[in-house]
Formats: C-alpha cells, structure tokens, sequence
C-alpha cells in the first residue's frame, strides 16, 4: 500500500514531504528512507500516535529528517508553497470538510507540487471478508458503525479524482489496485491486531455475545491463513489512488 502511494507522489531525493494523518509513523519513516537530501513532516492531531512516531524514526535513525507536527489537517501550520509533495494514507476518507483540507493542501503545496492519496476501494473484498464481515454473517443485527463506513468514502470509481479537481487540482490520475498487505505474523495475531487498531469498528466488536466469540476468533483466522505464506500474510486488499499538480501560476488562500 505505501509503495503504491509513494510511486503516485513521484517523490525525489530532494523532495520536502508533508505527510497528513501521519498516526505511529507509516508511511512517513518510509518516506524519510527515500529523501536523501530532503525531509518529512509527519502531521496528525494524534500526540501518542506522534510520540510512537518519534520513537520509531529515532530506533531507526531518521530522527533527524522528520518533523513531528501535531495539528489538524483543515489547518495545516505551515507557509503557502512550502512542500514539494503531500502523502496521505489511508486518511482523507475521515477529515470532516475534505474540501477544506484539499485547499490547504493546495496552498502548502509549491506550484507544480504534487498530492497523492490512498483510499479503501468498496467493502467487497477479501480482507474485509475475512474480519469485520465474520461479524457481520454470524451476529444478528449487527452493523458497521455510521462513523467506520467514511472508510469507505471514496471508494465508488472516480469520487476522489472528482475531490481534487473540484478543488483545483490539475493532471489528475486515478488508479484502482489490488495489492498484498503483508503482516509478519500469524492470522490470529493480525485479527487481535485489527481489532485493537479499528476504533472506528469498537461498537461492533463489542456486540459480539460471549459465547460467539471463539466461534468468530476461529472463523477469522481460518479465513486469514488462506493467504499464509510462509512465515507472512500476504492479504488481498483493494485501494484507490489518487494523484494530482498544484498549478503553476495559480495562488491558493485558504
């Protein structure tokens, strides 16, 4: 997924990177590995998600190539023109007023800058087949919390193109893939793992009853270890990427 959002931002060695919803630190380390002479700015309103950021890019040497910002992407503390390229993974389904964050993207963006974005395709596929839709099969009445269907925003063909150019975007490219999602571990590990990290989704593990828990534990991991391989998962999970220029000559207020 991070490789596929990264190829989208055609980032240089030299680029300056913003990365917006940065969490614990992926993709922006990832991208910090890649500018040799440039620098990251990894933004999230999250300050424990920063602080494990931190953590990892000191373990990893990067330290000093990341900047750790926390604040809102709907007003982002930096200068206009100020950033070669914005990364955003997995995050703009979830910002309250897209069209906000779009225009101050665009205004921190230098003129021929580049933004790409990582959504989550339809609801319809293996990973999600094999987590929350256990859920959904074999509880009665259960439901996918209003707040964790943003998840799947932009996933109808063409949505996300249509975001960034309403807001002025230009040279747009959207692309639908397929690609693995690797986890180094067991598919009992990996569905503990989404559990703890899907907040959105709390509500509906929470309404699994006591005595249907094993039952969904064993369904999820069986339905996970089909992508065993090895000592990894490699899981099919469907994206949309999304990539577009700052015009040049073109200014952006915000």
């Amino acid at each position: 997924m991070t490789a596929a959002l990264l190829s989208a931002a055609a980032i240089s060695p030299d680029s300056v990177v913003l990365d917006l919803a940065a969490g614990s630190g992926d993709p922006a380390l990832t991208i910090a590995e890649c500018v040799i002479r440039g620098r990251v700015i990894a933004l999230d309103s999250s300050r424990s998600g920063l602080l494990l950021a931190g953590t990892h890019a000191r373990r990893l040497g990067l330290g000093a190539k990341v900047t750790f910002v926390q604040a809102d992407a709907q007003a982002i503390p930096l200068a206009a023109n100020c950033v070669d390229r914005i990364t955003c993974r997995c995050g703009i389904m979830f910002f309250s007023d897209t069209a906000l964050v779009m225009s101050e993207v665009l205004r921190v963006l230098k003129p021929g800058g580049r933004a790409a974005f990582l959504v989550w395709g339809s609801f319809e596929q293996p990973f999600f087949d094999a987590t929350v839709g256990i859920i959904l099969r074999l509880v009665e009445g259960a439901q996918i919390p209003t707040q964790a269907l943003e998840m799947f925003r932009f996933a109808a063909p063409g949505s996300a193109e249509r975001a960034m150019r309403t807001a002025g975007f230009r040279n747009i490219s959207e692309e639908s893939l397929t690609v693995p999602r690797i986890w180094a571990g067991s598919a009992e590990e990996l569905w503990a793992y989404q559990q703890e990290i899907s907040t959105l989704c709390h509500p509906l593990f929470d309404s699994i009853p006591t005595n249907s828990r094993s039952k969904i534990d064993a369904e999820a991991s069986a339905l996970l270890s089909r992508f065993q391989s090895g000592s990894v998962l490699s899981v099919p999970v469907n994206i949309i990427v999304v990539s577009g220029k700052r015009p040049a000559g073109e200014k952006f207020t915000c």
